[in-house]
């Protein structure tokens, strides 16, 4: 049975759109793909630091050996389930629906989504402005480690505000204060420092790439304001 069937007799709800908003080096496609592995296909090449670093104030070039920056868009087709053991699993859409025909039984309830991870350098900054209509929830991530991304934050708050206008909507937001892990070497500001920056307005969680775990609850939370 394909996903196309699936929605036809009504057993998969309206697909659901999330986008991922933030800064370059912030960590969102290390984000996505600490979920969906290699089924996470992106655009990114190898960044040139040096050039973006002296260029763009929002990117901090640290442990960059391996960095990438994504090139105008990533996007992948998700789904959630939830099991009856009270389980949440996300996992790539196609890997989903074999879930669902195979542990039937098991299954409470389940959401699909089209998650789009945008470019965060400044040049692609339209891009936010396309991703963001139609969006069901918005996920943000600042670079902990440096003040121009947390600050940065607002630019996007002002822009899902401006959608929520449009639509006519309200649209669930939550933010990862990333890198985390940075606090070892003292370079991570904490997550009140992005709280006091968007003045308490949506939920902050501290999250690392390191412990893909992190993201769990987030996740949840923003999936149940959906569902609300």
């Amino acid at each position: 049975m394909t996903v196309a069937e699936l929605l036809r007799e009504g057993k998969v709800s309206r697909l659901m759109k999330i986008t991922v908003l933030g800064t370059s080096g912030s960590g969102k496609t290390s984000f996505l793909r600490s979920l969906f592995g290699d089924d996470f296909v992106v655009s990114d090449v190898k960044r040139q630091d040096y050039l973006e670093g002296k260029a763009n104030l929002t990117y901090t070039p640290i442990d960059v050996e391996e960095s990438t920056t994504t090139v105008s868009m990533n996007q992948l087709g998700a789904m959630v389930i939830f099991t009856k053991s009270n389980q949440f699993e996300i996992m790539d859409i196609n890997d989903g629906v074999d879930n669902l025909l195979s542990r039937a039984e098991d299954i409470d309830s389940f959401m699909t989504f089209s998650i789009f991870d945008t470019a965060g350098q400044e040049r692609f900054d339209f891009m936010a402005d396309i991703c963001l209509k139609g969006s069901d929830a918005v996920i943000l991530l600042a670079d902990g480690s440096n003040v121009s991304s947390i600050e940065y934050l607002n630019y996007y708050i002002e822009k899902i505000k401006h959608e929520e206008i449009r639509s006519g909507k309200q649209i669930p937001v939550i933010i990862f204060m990333n890198k985390k892990d940075l606090s070892e070497k003292g370079l991570y500001l904490g997550g009140d420092f992005a709280r006091t920056a968007t003045s308490n307005e949506y939920e902050v969680f501290e999250t690392t790439i390191k412990d893909p775990e992190c993201f769990q609850l987030p996740l949840r939370i923003l999936v149940n304001q959906i569902n609300d």
